[in-house]
């Protein structure tokens, strides 16, 4: 496999070999201390005696609880509840296929960090020539931003590459340059045609040069990435004194002397910020450098392959499944909860996961679930439930682990698609994982 770390042994030899519709069986998990993941990304530790020891939910008591929850006014809904191990204590249709949402990207950032390693970064580069032409080229660094940012994530941005190469420039005696951009790195469209028109121009378009999340100041959605991009690199070099001549598309010389280079935050932090905030340019990003890493083409397509690949090969592709994207934006897109909870644990079991346990928001506390969990049949769920959310119109999605009142550790997946509005989801999911956090339930 072009690229593959080779750290991973379970992985094939190729994956042109591995039939995307297999399902290999999943083995029990190796129960981590959970409540100690810490958010940073580092490794979990082995598992306390306490949860090892804590009771379990009977599985009867469970379901009559769950079942209390309401789901009037979402039409279908699905679930499934499991131990560390796998064990199964409640089943809602969890292998009937349905829209995951943002979801998704627990798979996507899953594959990702197989693929690329915690420790991978993206260097957005510029290269000289032998005419008045410069180069910025772009290595897909999701989180570039223009202006040099104090967020703790530190990413990198055109402000410090515009210095390097303004000094780089000057010490050649050059002042006057023409701006050329290759945003060459990935394939095919930025929009994705399984995405809703009715987006384009607030969500952004997918480009392996683009800054501050592929938006503009006013909050919409840059028409073109790179050269939004490019154009901040021009007035940047500008002010310091550097004659732009023009900025246009052009492809990078492969023998063009490197000027400068801003490298990225690393993929474990990208990830973090990634499940935290769920954020779909990331995902989308880290999906083509999944699929490079894999061999494959770095567009929707391959991306999406490269996607279904590792699940295939890591035991977890289920036949009526579908992936059209990285970030879960494609309501066409279908998933099992069985998948969703199957994925967790293996997060959970495996510590080269721990950035994407880690990532993981926290109800009542960050990311997406900072705001949720705030009414009275909700109140369990808080500081004690960990999962990634999914939301799109009429539509809700929620996967990840909780801690019971008895200190058991438990493995959820819900779903809930064709629904009047995604709130009365909302209410359904974070009422069901509250009975969860409440347990007891013998």
């Amino acid at each position: 496999m072009v690229g593959m770390r080779q750290s991973s042994p379970r992985w094939f030899a190729s994956l042109a070999f591995v039939p995307l519709a297999v399902a290999l069986a999943l083995g029990p998990a190796v129960t981590p201390s959970v409540a100690s993941i810490p958010a940073d990304g580092t490794t979990p530790v082995a598992a306390t005696a306490a949860e090892a020891a804590a009771p379990l939910p009977d599985p009867v008591v469970l379901a009559t609880k769950l079942k209390k929850v309401s789901t009037k006014g979402i039409g279908t809904v699905g679930l499934l509840v499991t131990t560390m191990d796998g064990t199964v204590l409640a089943d809602r249709a969890a292998d009937v296929p349905l829209t995951p949402a943002s979801t998704m990207k627990v798979l996507t950032t899953m594959a990702a960090l197989d693929a690329l390693g915690p420790e991978r970064t993206f260097a957005t580069r510029v290269l000289g020539s032998a005419s008045s032409r410069i180069y910025l080229v772009g290595g897909g660094d999701p989180l570039l931003t223009d202006k040099t940012s104090t967020s703790s994530y530190k990413p990198a941005s055109l402000q410090k590459l515009a210095k390097a190469t303004v000094a780089a420039l000057k010490a050649a005696g050059r002042t006057s340059v023409r701006v050329r951009y290759d945003a060459s790195l990935f394939t095919g469209p930025t929009w994705s045609s399984h995405w809703k028109s009715k987006w384009k121009g607030w969500e952004a378009k997918v480009a392996a040069l683009e800054i501050d999340s592929g938006k503009l100041s006013s909050g919409r959605a840059a028409y073109s990435p790179a050269k939004t991009a490019a154009t901040a690199f021009a007035k940047r070099l500008k002010a310091a004194g550097i004659k732009v001549i023009s900025v246009a598309s052009g492809t990078a010389p492969a023998d063009g002397p490197e000027l400068a280079r801003v490298t990225s935050t690393t993929v474990s932090r990208i990830i973090h910020r990634t499940l935290l905030i769920s954020d779909n340019v990331a995902a989308e990003t880290l999906s083509r450098h999944a699929a490079i890493a894999m061999g494959a083409d770095p567009s929707f397509t391959g991306a999406a392959g490269a996607v279904q690949a590792w699940l295939a090969a890591r035991g977890l592709w289920t036949s009526g499944m579908r992936i059209l994207d990285g970030s879960g934006l494609a309501p066409a897109s279908k998933l099992t909860p069985t998948v969703l909870a199957s994925a967790i644990r293996l997060a959970l079991a495996e510590p080269e996961f721990a950035p994407v346990v880690g990532g993981l928001p926290v109800a009542g506390k960050s990311g997406t679930l900072k705001h949720r969990f705030d009414d009275a049949s909700e109140k369990a769920g808080r500081q004690v439930v960990h999962a990634k959310t999914g939301t799109l119109s009429g539509l809700a999605a929620l996967a990840g682990y909780v801690t019971t009142a008895d200190g058991a550790v438990l493995v959820f997946a819900e779903i809930g698609n064709d629904s009047y509005s995604y709130y009365r989801v909302y209410d359904w999911l974070d009422r069901e994982a509250a009975v969860l956090a409440g347990c007891g339930c013998r």
